[in-house]
């Protein structure tokens, strides 16, 4: 059956709790997976992170193409139960997918209404008899306790129907190194395609009006100095991450990793992205200049 858990954490810790529940936990890489956010913002945002983490994401929301809709619907069914994929997506997901193999839902933002909360869940647990399981994780910060409190009254229940995952505090400070790192990258690389696009258009609107462009009335690719800043940051986070990603996170050595419940109970081997061969060489000229 379907099994609804919770995560308590402050809203600026979502990302690495996100994070840590998809790459070491065994039902967070146990299957496919959708995360629901409120806001293509959000999508675009928590998407974008998790790729710069390196996991297998997709975006879903109304503003893309159809075409690539479909290619994120269709990661979800490719490989079936095997498969790591993960969507990120509007409630345009909530409704109508019918994909046995999704092993878990997460609701990344708590949803505005119970029933986008049930049709979310119904994402999950979709098989027929003994292959009919799954798992609904809430991420629920402070501001949003009433709002997921209004959601465990109307299923006719008290919180207690939400079993509580407690993650390893040693995991969750990797985590949050990770996407720190990660967090920087994709702040830069947005500022940068903001700069681009800002300047195509100026190209083009000149085009247009068959005028030539002088190159310093364009914005340099990388903004004013503070975006300079962020851009050579962001150079080093890359460096710092690609490292940090080839190796596995470890737990405390004492107390355990989750709390008992049934659905993320085992602890997996964290997800490794090994550094290319290039990448290494690259590591090593650095250590022998110094």
């Amino acid at each position: 059956g379907l099994e609804l858990m919770e995560i308590k954490c402050t809203q600026k810790h979502k990302d690495s709790h996100l994070y840590a529940y998809l790459v070491t936990t065994a039902q967070g890489s146990s299957g496919p997976c959708l995360v629901f956010c409120n806001s293509i913002a959000a999508v675009r945002r928590v998407g974008s992170t998790l790729q710069t983490l390196r996991l297998p994401v997709k975006m879903l929301h109304a503003n893309m193409p159809q075409k690539a809709r479909f290619k994120a619907v269709e990661s979800l069914s490719r490989g079936g139960g095997n498969s790591r994929s993960i969507v990120v997506a509007t409630d345009v997901a909530a409704r109508g997918l019918d994909i046995p193999s999704v092993a878990t839902v997460i609701h990344y933002d708590v949803a505005r209404q119970v029933d986008t909360f049930v049709h979310r869940a119904g994402r999950t647990a979709r098989g027929v008899g003994e292959n009919a399981v799954g798992s609904s994780i809430s991420l629920v910060a402070p501001s949003e306790d009433k709002a997921h409190g209004r959601i465990c009254s109307v299923l006719g229940s008290s919180r207690s129907l939400f079993a509580t995952v407690n993650m390893d505090g040693r995991l969750l400070s990797e985590s949050q190194e990770r996407v720190n790192l990660a967090t920087k990258i994709v702040v830069a690389e947005d500022t940068e395609g903001r700069v681009q696009r800002k300047n195509q258009w100026f190209l083009d609107a000149a085009k247009e009006a068959e005028m030539e462009v002088e190159d310093d009335l364009l914005d340099d690719d990388y903004g004013d100095r503070r975006d300079q800043g962020r851009h050579h940051n962001a150079q080093r986070a890359k460096a710092q991450l690609r490292v940090l990603l080839s190796q596995a996170m470890t737990t405390q050595r004492f107390g355990k990793f989750l709390s008992s419940n049934s659905a993320a109970k085992n602890q997996v081997s964290s997800y490794v992205v090994p550094m290319t061969a290039a990448e290494g060489g690259k590591r090593k000229k650095r250590r022998k200049r110094r």
